[in-house]
């Protein structure tokens, strides 16, 4: 009797998540999320739920206009723990919701997408690590404040573990929210820091996307439309905080990165960035913005034409000069891009100790982010980028 196989390969294209994005689409949320359920729990953490009120009201005024029974739960810290997932998912069973929403910053979107998974399956979070065969998740849609590269789409969470004590990242094509919600106006609160964090970090994971092993030409577009709206319009934004269709166009950036990503798979920056938030008090948007640079410097060479395609739509003039000329203009407009946006370039500005790159470097290499690198990544060669960008 023949049996079936299970195909391990991956798509070159694949994307089931609704993507809602334009201003004022809050208005239209209770008929989205009307379509997917009728009891919803918004999990939010203090942080957003205090800085993103008016659009927290919004958001409960449209639901109450489609007769859409909701709970806001924000009996978390602002940088939640696995245990605080559990307590959350414990909430959500006893209220018997049908669709987790997850509203605010990074850490509401990625405490959201474990509990839709918790949810429906009796584990507890710490559990998720050890990739356990699990049950379809309750339905997610996710609700970014501002861009948070990639992960309002993105079927990824990572989340404070208290066993080992750092970052863990989960991956599930079952995290793949049924829809994501964004209001670009939303972002007009956040300051400027925030501004150039979240979109950096967006930068980080298509310019990784384009040299990544797995790419193709569908996903190539996207990672440099992402690059291409990030150099364009994050320094409008930056000068301009209540322009949205600068904040529209960073908003499709995020989400167009999320998309390269999910096939291309590939951020050392991202994976260096887990290790050093989880050893010191840099969060992970910081750490990608200030390491993306260096990152680029160390893959140059195994991938010259690669970066010349980034060079190009970054507006660099790359006539009569050589491949490895052209490449060089990517690193040094993205350095450019994050000194006009004012972001620290050396790792000293942290007052991080060199004696913390060793652990770093070593709990770096457990994420699943380097395989689809041009280059080999061993412990040593993380270190060196550290000291490279001390």
């Amino acid at each position: 009797m023949a049996t079936a196989i299970k195909s391990v390969t991956i798509p070159d294209f694949y994307i089931p998540t609704e993507v809602y994005l334009k201003q004022d689409v809050v208005s239209e949320l209770g008929g989205i999320i009307g379509g997917i359920g009728s009891r919803a729990l918004i999990i939010t953490t203090p942080r957003d739920l205090q800085k993103f009120s008016d659009a927290l009201d919004r958001v409960a005024h449209s639901l109450h206009g489609s007769d859409i029974a909701f709970i806001v739960y924000d009996d978390l810290v602002d940088i939640p723990n696995t245990e605080y997932v559990d307590s959350a998912t414990y909430f959500a069973k006893k209220s018997h919701c049908d669709v987790i929403v997850g509203f605010g910053g990074i850490e509401s979107i990625n405490v959201a997408k474990a509990v839709s998974i918790l949810s429906s399956n009796y584990l507890f979070c710490d559990d998720l690590f050890e990739n356990p065969q699990v049950n379809q998740p309750l339905p997610l849609v996710t609700i970014p404040t501002h861009p948070i590269f990639g992960f309002e789409i993105l079927p990824q969470l990572f989340i404070n573990e208290i066993k080992h004590q750092f970052k863990q990242v989960y991956a599930h094509r079952y995290l793949y929210p049924r829809a994501t919600v964004i209001d670009p106006a939303f972002a007009t609160v956040i300051d400027d820091e925030s501004t150039a964090y979240g979109s950096i970090s967006a930068l980080s994971l298509a310019t990784e996307s384009v040299i990544s092993k797995t790419n193709n030409q569908m996903v190539n577009t996207y990672a440099l439309k992402a690059i291409d709206l990030t150099f364009k319009f994050l320094p409008l934004a930056y000068r301009e905080p209540g322009n949205i269709t600068a904040r529209a166009h960073l908003a499709m950036a995020s989400v167009m990165s999320g998309i390269a990503f999910t096939v291309c798979n590939l951020s050392v920056s991202m994976a260096i960035a887990l290790a050093l938030s989880s050893r010191t008090g840099v969060s992970v948007p910081q750490s990608m913005s200030l390491l993306l640079p260096h990152v680029m410097e160390y893959n140059l060479t195994s991938s010259p034409g690669k970066y010349v395609q980034m060079s190009k739509v970054m507006d660099e003039d790359v006539r009569d000069i050589t491949v490895i000329e052209a490449a060089i203009k990517a690193v040094e407009g993205v350095r450019k891009l994050e000194i006009d946006s004012d972001i620290p370039q050396r790792l000293s500005s942290f007052e991080i100790p060199k004696t913390e790159f060793s652990r770093i470097a070593e709990i770096a290499l457990n994420y699943p982010f380097l395989e689809n690198a041009p280059r080999p990544l061993s412990r040593d060669e993380i270190e060196t980028i550290l000291i490279a960008a001390y």
